[in-house]
């Protein structure tokens, strides 16, 4: 299976305060990624949203290893066994606009055993085909936003924002 082109950036250089991992893997001659939603917390702003694994970046920690340790932390995947294809554009969170979020974009090819921590209730893995014609808006805290509209719930926001830079930069538009 070949994998698309996809214009990343390069994996260092970057300043951020959090980073997620955009988990790749091929499926039926295309890719899936992997999407989680988070549990319902009162005190998580982003209680019950879809999201990617990851989280704050500790001290002086490098990027990448922010990525790789909320990937094993969250979903028990260790993504040294994936390839690090390089990263988004950093993005922020109308939530938390000061929250610069660097998204890793890895392909992994080998069999995942997701295990989530508490911080999670579910994961899903979706065919970007799928997004791709799932593109709509909805209603969220009251705005009409863009948003991938999935049987697994809306897509909205930050995560929402990350996806359409990843398909852009396959479909060579970035």
């Amino acid at each position: 299976m070949s994998i698309p082109k996809m214009r990343l950036n390069p994996i260092k250089g970057v300043e951020a305060d959090a980073a997620v991992a955009v988990i790749l893997k091929p499926r039926d001659g295309g890719l899936e990624v992997l999407l989680v939603r988070r549990a319902v917390n009162p005190s998580d702003p982003w209680s019950g949203d879809i999201a990617f694994p990851g989280g704050h970046r500790r001290g002086g920690e490098p990027l990448i290893e922010t990525a790789v340790r909320e990937a094993w932390e969250e979903i028990g995947v260790d993504l040294n066994r994936c390839e690090a294809l390089g990263t988004l554009n950093i993005s922020t969170s109308s939530r938390d606009p000061e929250l610069r979020v660097l998204p890793f974009v890895y392909l992994c090819r080998c069999e995942l055993k997701i295990r989530l921590n508490e911080e999670l209730s579910s994961h899903f893995w979706i065919p970007l085909e799928t997004l791709r014609s799932s593109r709509g808006y909805a209603y969220m805290e009251g705005v009409k936003t863009p948003a991938f509209l999935l049987e697994d719930g809306v897509v909205w926001g930050l995560t929402y924002r990350i996806l359409e830079d990843l398909l852009k930069r396959i479909e060579g538009l970035a």
